[in-house]
């Protein structure tokens, strides 16, 4: 099996709901008429080099391609040339064949991810755990980040990254080394319980700022052994609940952290979409280079899938309308609601982009489309009706 047929056929995998790689394989021979020798299609997913290709070309359609997509960030052009990434670790249950930890339980399979909140692109960073193995995000996410960071900086010459995590990213010592070495990434995130920072000063904020508002405190701190970061003190106007974030990013205004930092939940919708719509739920084999293969051809189905998308408004005018329909009812509602407790819908939050999520339809949509072989004059006219109301 060559390279083009081995991705052509995970990417169909990762779109075709089979319950196990024997489904998917029947499926391929009955439907797609592809006739696939199940050792081959197998044997296939334990090939280190398979891997690596599979990543370069994420790596690849990523950098070729996100230049055409609409900047979700465009709101803020303090933001533009400035990556920033949401960080996240995604699991999934373990192969039906995958061996037991120490204690004889089963591990489920945990991959780390990288979203960029420009483009919605997806990037697979490395395999956290599984196959009987624990292990946490951070330690990954350093050997993993560095390296990763060289080649993305060789395509792009790129300023200094910004990562958004959740507080297991909190790492005080690797975060300064990052800032020392020529401010090679820097993160955001929220505080823990056991922070015990010296507070050195107060910022001033622009308080006019749209994106400021709900701003409390902007603060100058530091820890033992760590460079000078900021807290940020912020109440969402809606809701009503206190945050307080924590970052090595000085130059930015403290709202805007905040709204980056509440912008991460895009990477969990990302989640739910391969889990609920896409029913990728299950490892497919046993060994860490099927565990990394899968995780890439997930990344790269999502992001041929947003691409298209992209597409289609651009060249088509075809838009998910439904979408922005439902957006601007639920926003007037929130509004109502937030007004009869005597709170607010920030106001930011009307200009913030709408189709975020792929949505099922549009994945169905195509799904069919590859499966009954559909001319693309016919799926363009089915793609152009699902985006208009909901089934």
């Amino acid at each position: 099996m060559d390279d083009f047929r081995f991705v052509r056929l995970g990417i169909c995998r990762v779109l075709s709901q089979a319950a196990s790689g024997r489904d998917f394989l029947q499926m391929a021979r009955e439907v797609l008429g592809e006739e696939v020798a199940r050792a081959s299609f197998f044997d296939s997913l334990h090939c280190p080099r398979r891997s690596k290709v599979l990543a370069d070309l994420n790596a690849e359609l990523v950098t070729r391609n996100r230049s055409g997509l609409e900047d979700l960030l465009a709101r803020f052009p303090e933001l533009k040339g400035i990556p920033v990434y949401a960080v996240d670790g995604h699991h999934i249950d373990h192969a039906v064949h995958s061996p037991s930890d120490r204690k004889g339980g089963k591990v489920s399979a945990n991959n780390l991810y990288l979203l960029c909140l420009h483009s919605g692109l997806l990037w697979n960073l490395g395999a956290v755990q599984g196959d009987g193995r624990h292990s946490h995000e951070m330690p990954v996410f350093r050997n993993q980040v560095v390296p990763w960071l060289l080649t993305e900086k060789k395509r792009r010459g790129a300023a200094a990254p910004i990562f958004i995590g959740d507080p297991a990213f909190v790492d005080k010592v690797f975060w300064t080394r990052m800032v020392l070495e020529g401010r090679r990434a820097r993160f955001i995130t929220r505080t823990k319980s056991n922070m015990k920072p010296t507070i050195y000063s107060s910022y001033g904020w622009d308080r006019k700022n749209l994106v400021n508002e709900g701003v409390e405190a902007d603060l100058s701190v530091g820890f033992d052994g760590a460079t000078t970061m900021r807290i940020i003190r912020y109440r969402d106007p809606e809701s009503g609940v206190n945050y307080e974030f924590l970052t090595s990013v000085m130059d930015l205004e403290p709202g805007l952290i905040a709204l980056l930092y509440l912008s991460r939940w895009r990477i969990e919708k990302l989640f739910d979409t391969t889990k609920n719509k896409l029913e990728e739920t299950k490892s497919w084999a046993v060994g860490p280079v099927a565990q990394e293969i899968r995780a890439h051809l997930v990344a790269l189905t999502h992001n041929l899938l947003v691409l298209l998308r992209g597409e289609l408004a651009r060249e088509h005018g075809i838009r998910e309308e439904k979408v922005e329909q439902k957006r601007q009812g639920q926003l007037i509602q929130r509004q109502a609601q937030a007004r009869a407790m005597g709170r607010t819908v920030a106001a930011i939050q009307k200009f913030l982009p709408v189709a975020i999520q792929l949505t099922a339809q549009f994945i169905r949509t195509l799904r069919n489309g590859i499966l009954l072989g559909m001319r693309w004059a016919r799926a363009l006219e089915l793609l152009r009706a699902s985006t208009k109301c909901y089934l």
